[in-house]
C-alpha cells in the first residue's frame, strides 16, 4: 500500500509540473484575445485542477451550489482542512475567485509570475499591517466586480476540524456590503495530512451554504460566528452522511 500510494504521489506530482507549462503555453496563446486578462488565467487554474483531478482519485461530492449567486461579486468563505482546498474550489465552485498566498511563493520563478497574472495577492503572515492591507485590497477587487476566496481561520487546520475565526476576517464583508457565502469542505484533511508528502485519495465533501450579509458595525461580530456556525453545520457527521446518499459521487 506504501508502494503504491508513494508510485501515485510521484506520478501526480510530474503531472503538476508538465501539466502546468503546458497550461501555460496554452494561456499564452488566448491573451491576446481576453480581457482583463487575469480572467484567462483563473480561467486556467479552473481547468487545470479538473485535470489533476481526473488522476487523482479523489470523489468529491457537492451540494449547495445553487446558492452561490451568479450576477454579483462575492466573498466565498470556507474552512481550511488540507492542501487540496485550493484545487477543489477551484475546480469546483461555479464562480472564479481571487484569493491571498503567502508572499513567498510570489518569488518563486515562473509559478510567482502566473500568480499575479491570476491577480492572487501576498499577504505577510508576520507583519501585523498586512491584515489591514489585505482588507483594503479585498475591498478593492470586490468593487471592481471579481470575487474573492477567504480562510478565516487563517491556516490549515491541524486536526481537520473547524478552528476559531480571525475577528477581522470578514471586515472586508462590512466595508463592501457583498455577500458572504459560507462554504465546508470535509475530507480533504485525510488527502495529505501535515507531515506527510503523500498522496491519499479520499472521499470530499464540498457544501454551500445562504448568503450572509453584514449590514453594520454592531452586528459585525454575530455575523461572523453566523458563517462558522453554517460552516459548521455543514461539517456535521448527519450533514456528510445526506450529502455522501443523496448526491452522486463524481471524479474531482
Amino acid at each position: 500500500m506504501i508502494v503504491f500510494r508513494l508510485l501515485h504521489t510521484v506520478f501526480l506530482f510530474l503531472l503538476v509540473f508538465v501539466s502546468y507549462f503546458m497550461g501555460i503555453a496554452i494561456a499564452f496563446c488566448f491573451l491576446p484575445f481576453v480581457r482583463p486578462s487575469t480572467r484567462l488565467f483563473q480561467a486556467a487554474a479552473h481547468y487545470w485542477s479538473l485535470f489533476l483531478g481526473l488522476f487523482s482519485g479523489i470523489r468529491v461530492e457537492t451540494s449547495g451550489l445553487e446558492n452561490i449567486p451568479l450576477n454579483k461579486p462575492l466573498i466565498l468563505v470556507a474552512n481550511h482542512q488540507g492542501a487540496a482546498d485550493i484545487p477543489i474550489l477551484l475546480g469546483y465552485l461555479p464562480v472564479y475567485f481571487r484569493f491571498a498566498i503567502k508572499k513567498e511563493l510570489f518569488q518563486v520563478p515562473v509559478f510567482g509570475w502566473y500568480l499575479r497574472q491570476a491577480g492572487y495577492f501576498p499577504v505577510d503572515r508576520a507583519v501585523i499591517l498586512s491584515a489591514y492591507k489585505t482588507v483594503e485590497t479585498i475591498v478593492e477587487i470586490l468593487q471592481s466586480g471579481e470575487s474573492v476566496m477567504v480562510f478565516p481561520e487563517g491556516t490549515r487546520s491541524r486536526d481537520g476540524s473547524l478552528g476559531k475565526f480571525k475577528r477581522g476576517s470578514l471586515m472586508a464583508a462590512l466595508k463592501s456590503g457583498a455577500p458572504i457565502i459560507p462554504i465546508a469542505i470535509s475530507g480533504s484533511y485525510n488527502i495529505m495530512p501535515r507531515g506527510t508528502y503523500l498522496v491519499n485519495p479520499s472521499r470530499v465533501r464540498l457544501s454551500v451554504g445562504q448568503p450572509i450579509y453584514i449590514k453594520d458595525e454592531k452586528e459585525y461580530d454575530e455575523k461572523v460566528e453566523a458563517v462558522r456556525s453554517s460552516i459548521a453545520k455543514m461539517l456535521s457527521p448527519k450533514s456528510i452522511a445526506e450529502v455522501f446518499t443523496t448526491t452522486p459521487s463524481t471524479l474531482l
